[in-house]
């Protein structure tokens, strides 16, 4: 190290001087006002550099990003899980015996007011058991069956057995049935479709049954339809569409997938997504095995309903004591309709969306059904009223082609590299190598200045001793 000062401090600057590009530096050495323009070109540029430096690591720091989106088609797709929920989750004739129950429901549905249908003094002796806890089997037991529903279901052409390929759900709205569920596809597979078009995918035809039916929030005849992902829960209130009797409904649906960043990258604004595939991932909610942002919301106002009510839906999961029917409507229902009509409430919910998931959209057209000369074949079946109770729905995939949604960072580390080399070359006409030697020159520069000034003052002191 000692011999590389000696020969710096003797010979290196000169040769530095004079190697390429160093022009301005030889310059310097003979004139002192060239010299200090290069000087004052050298920092102006080293500056700038420092600068824009600054600025591209800063916004490398923020991790802006970019959605790259492309169609990818493929041979076969997974068939999506497809809920279905009749217009009145409620069976009548399989209410029970209390008095006056269906005028109860009547005077809280969507149609009932103090004026129309003046609601049951329930502090009278002959209405007490509607302020008894509901039943655990409540649910199960006023619910439809599958049978009261399902008529004909068919796959690709192919005849199904409609109550095997059919799995009872609790919903908020009460049961519903599930088509290629969760549990169906651990126990069995995916069912997979590899056609196209009308003529295959899924074909049911469903009993509406209005003489079953019991007074709730909608008016509606026919059934809500919600297709989803598997690994999604089915929000039956806020998604979906409703079919009709009388009706026949094709459904094309087009499948799209998201992959989204997880931190530090943002998602939308300044929200992060949940990265649900991370070996290190622990699902936080209480009631649903798999997490998604509608099972998380659903939990969440489900606690904060239970939270001022103090009883729970018997639509709901977990143990907490069953709100009497009373407390249901009054109560458990009103404050249902808050939470979901109160964007602040909501907005505490820490439910972030999952970085990676799938959504299904579906294009709708529409028939009368059945056309007249098919009434005799359904008179021979036992079914009557076709046109009140009885519809056709086909779900299939227009086509393969899954839309793909990525967000990918908008600099990588070799990017912010690339964009720094350019800057240096562009401000100092430096490369990584250059800079090398730079500080190679500071560092022996300043080795050679401080050695010098050593050697004065212990030449001075050698001098005063």
């Amino acid at each position: 190290m000692t011999d590389r000062i000696d020969w710096f401090e003797s010979e290196g600057f000169l040769h530095i001087a004079h190697s390429p590009g160093r022009k301005g530096v030889l310059s310097c050495l003979k004139d002192f006002k060239i010299c200090c323009i290069w000087a004052v070109a050298f920092v102006a540029m080293a500056c700038s550099l420092i600068y824009t430096t600054f600025e591209q690591v800063n916004i490398y720091f923020k991790y802006p990003t970019i959605l790259n989106t492309h169609v990818q088609t493929q041979t076969s797709v997974k068939f999506p899980a497809v809920t279905f929920c009749s217009a009145s989750p409620l069976k009548k004739q399989a209410l029970p015996d209390i008095p006056d129950l269906e005028y109860f429901f009547l005077s809280h549905s969507v149609i009932g007011s103090n004026v129309l249908t003046p609601r049951l003094n329930l502090s009278l002796s002959e209405y007490a058991k509607y302020h008894l806890p509901i039943s655990a089997s409540w649910v199960k037991d006023t619910a439809n069956q599958i049978e009261d529903l399902f008529l004909i279901c068919k796959f690709d052409g192919k005849d199904r057995v409609c109550k095997s390929d059919m799995e009872a759900i609790i919903t908020p709205v009460g049961v519903c049935y599930t088509f290629n569920s969760r549990n169906y596809v651990s126990k069995n597979g995916h069912i997979m479709t590899s056609q196209t078009g009308s003529t295959s995918g899924l074909l049911l035809y469903l009993l509406v049954n209005q003489n079953s039916y019991v007074y709730n929030d909608i008016m509606t005849a026919g059934f809500k339809v919600i297709i989803h992902d598997q690994n999604d829960e089915p929000d039956v209130i806020d998604k979906g569409f409703f079919v009709s009797q009388g009706f026949s409904t094709f459904a094309s649906i087009h499948k799209t997938e998201y992959q989204y960043l997880p931190s530090p990258y943002n998602m939308n604004g300044d929200q992060f997504c949940v990265d649900t595939k991370s070996p290190e991932y622990k699902n936080p909610l209480q009631y649903y095995d798999v997490y998604s942002k509608t099972a998380c919301r659903m939990e969440c106002k489900q606690n904060h309903v239970i939270t001022i009510c103090g009883c729970r839906s018997p639509n709901d999961k977990g143990n907490y004591t069953i709100c009497s029917l009373a407390k249901w409507m009054e109560c458990y229902k009103v404050e249902s309709e808050r939470f979901d009509q109160n964007g602040t409430v909501q907005g505490m919910c820490p439910c972030p969306t999952e970085c990676e998931y799938n959504e299904y959209q579906a294009r709708l057209s529409t028939g009368y059904f059945p056309a007249k000369n098919y009434d005799f074949i359904f008179n021979e079946l036992g079914i009557t009223n076709i046109r009140e109770n009885l519809l056709e729905l086909v779900i299939y995939f227009e086509s393969f082609g899954v839309l793909k949604i990525e967000q990918k960072p908008e600099y990588s580390p070799e990017d912010i590299l690339g964009l720094l080399g350019g800057q240096m070359g562009l401000f100092l006409g430096a490369s990584l190598l250059t800079l090398t030697e730079l500080i190679e020159v500071i560092l022996l520069s300043s080795m050679v200045v401080g050695r010098r000034m050593y050697h004065r003052i212990f030449k001075k002191n050698l001098t005063f001793s």
